[in-house]
């Protein structure tokens, strides 16, 4: 394993003891992650988090300074991983059907790929009274991060149409491809059933169908 040295490019390998540190911090970080979707933040303690890693209570102490430290470690973790997930620009394909086809499918595949990152989000805003203003403040940063992620996902999905249109409605519509997410998530949860690539299919559909619809009422607006 190595790590960037100080200047940003030179690599070096890391000790053993570091290795162990790095895993063992990672060991803690899944232990909670999964533990906080199942119980929320106030059902966790770290006494669970030791007996679901393996590790010491003192090894999470010597990692985290409190259980606040480590749920913001857990959202950034998660966050990274679920973002890594959707589709940036330069991995869609060149022709605008094809792209609104892989953005649907790499939208419905972080859904169904990080289920307990996306509902320990849930259970925190669920539990604001228990969990304190500074982690709080890194959830909301977050889905601050996510709406301008689903914003770019979005221009590039309709900028196709009309970039200037593609960047207001992508503006625009973040926020409720957000809920949408949301309101999916626990759909398929309630009923696994539940079509996400159908729903987020027709979405899609709508947003193009709106891009048209605007597009076509501005030209004509100009022929007057």
């Amino acid at each position: 394993m190595t790590t960037p040295g100080r200047d940003g490019n030179a690599a070096r390998k890391l000790s053993r003891r570091e290795e162990l540190g790095v895993e063992s911090r990672r060991k803690i970080v899944e232990a909670a992650a999964a533990l906080m979707a199942e119980r929320g933040f106030a059902g966790t303690s770290i006494a669970a988090v030791s007996q679901r890693s393996g590790l010491p209570s003192g090894s999470i102490y010597w990692h985290f300074e409190s259980k606040e430290a480590l749920l913001g470690a857990v959202v950034e973790e998660g966050a990274r991983r679920w973002f890594d997930a959707l589709p940036g620009s330069d991995r869609l394909p060149g022709d605008p059907a094809d792209r609104a086809t892989a953005v649907v499918e790499a939208v419905v595949a972080s859904l169904e790929q990080h289920p307990e990152f996306l509902r320990l989000l849930l259970l925190i805003a669920l539990e604001r009274r228990e969990v304190d203003m500074t982690s709080l403040a890194v959830i909301r940063r977050t889905r601050g991060l996510a709406l301008e992620r689903i914003r770019k996902v979005l221009f590039v999905l309709l900028e196709s149409f009309d970039r200037t249109l593609a960047e207001r409605l992508a503006g625009e519509f973040a926020p409720l491809v957000l809920c949408l997410a949301d309101g999916a998530f626990v759909a398929q949860h309630i009923d696994p059933d539940t079509d996400l690539r159908r729903v987020f299919d027709l979405l899609r559909r709508a947003l193009s169908a709106l891009a048209r619809d605007l597009l076509a009422t501005a030209a004509s607006g100009e022929r007057r």
